[in-house]
């Protein structure tokens, strides 16, 4: 499973990077070509130092859009920090969201660190959550970290950050006309433009190396998503085997069914088996530990035994 899941996200990252490179050369146009040079080693470097696991700590914050825990959060989290590192799941790092942004309660980037929305906090502190359901959340987001690959994360949101940028701009874009009929079949039926930017580059007059361009960038925005989501549901099935065997499935459960509402059969399927194996799992030990060596025979364990 980890060498599938490496080679999904590679590509989903490769792709991205390529795009991202190419749309910050565009972007940067204006510098000679010692300029362009001094930026593409400068990113280099950044992005080994990165690989790394130097510099974390603030990379994290410029790509997850995050900061510090205050005194109040800590205090808020701790009971549910607690309980994870019980079922080791406790992530080494927590920072918080500066907004909201409607997706999941926490995710995480790098190695080492987990991004909590502010509802999560919320809504432990007016109690709308229990720990059980916060640890749930959190233990998911180090479970998916573990099954990764989380090695490189940094270093390829680096590269691809142009190109994250711009598809992001276009979604918000999109989602804003979405009142206007057919857009979304319009979004869908992009490569259309694709095939002919490519053709008119080829025109006389045209411009080969810009449509050739254009038409991978249009391409990258099929593949790029598309093993972006395939890698995502292969790490969440782990994470959520994960979380289950830990003990948390009923949160789990509640989770997923937030998450998923009713795609979620299969997904809570999964997780009540993972349950039911945990359950096994003790019992077993228990029969282990409740059965004698012998029938009826009692085992002297005194030192003097072994002599």
């Amino acid at each position: 499973m980890r060498t599938s899941t490496k080679l999904i996200r590679l590509c989903a990252v490769v792709p991205a990077g390529l795009a991202g490179s190419f749309l910050a050369a565009m972007g940067l146009g204006f510098l000679p070509d010692l300029g362009l040079v001094a930026a593409f080693a400068g990113t280099l470097v950044v992005s080994l130092v990165l690989a790394c696991g130097v510099w974390e700590a603030p990379a994290v914050r410029v790509f997850g859009f995050s900061r510090g825990l205050r005194a109040g959060e800590r205090a808020a989290l701790a009971p549910v920090l607690a309980l994870l590192k019980v079922l080791n799941l406790e992530p080494q790092r927590v920072v918080m969201r500066w907004t909201d942004t409607g997706g999941l309660p926490a995710t995480w980037i790098g190695r080492r660190t987990v991004v909590v929305e502010p509802t999560l906090v919320q809504g432990l502190y007016e109690h709308r959550l229990t720990r059980e359901d916060a640890a749930a959340a959190i233990g998911h987001a180090v479970a998916s970290q573990r099954v990764g690959p989380s090695r490189f994360d940094l270093a390829a949101r680096l590269w691809a950050f142009p190109w994250t940028l711009l598809f992001v701009v276009i979604r918000q874009i999109a989602r804003a006309f979405s009142w206007v009929p057919a857009s979304g079949f319009a979004w869908q039926m992009r490569f259309v433009i694709g095939v002919v930017v490519v053709v008119q580059g080829f025109q006389p007059g045209g411009d080969p190396a810009l449509g050739i361009a254009t038409g991978s960038l249009i391409v990258v925005s099929y593949i790029a998503p598309a093993a972006d989501r395939y890698w995502r549901r292969l790490v969440q099935r782990d994470a959520d085997r994960a979380v289950a065997l830990a003990g948390l499935a009923g949160s789990m459960v509640h989770y997923a069914q937030w998450q998923d509402g009713a795609g979620s059969l299969e997904r809570v399927h999964r997780i009540t088996v993972a349950a039911d194996e945990r359950q096994r799992r003790k019992q077993a030990a228990a029969r282990e530990l409740d059965e004698p060596t012998a029938e009826g025979a009692l085992v002297l364990r005194h030192p003097t035994a072994l002599r």
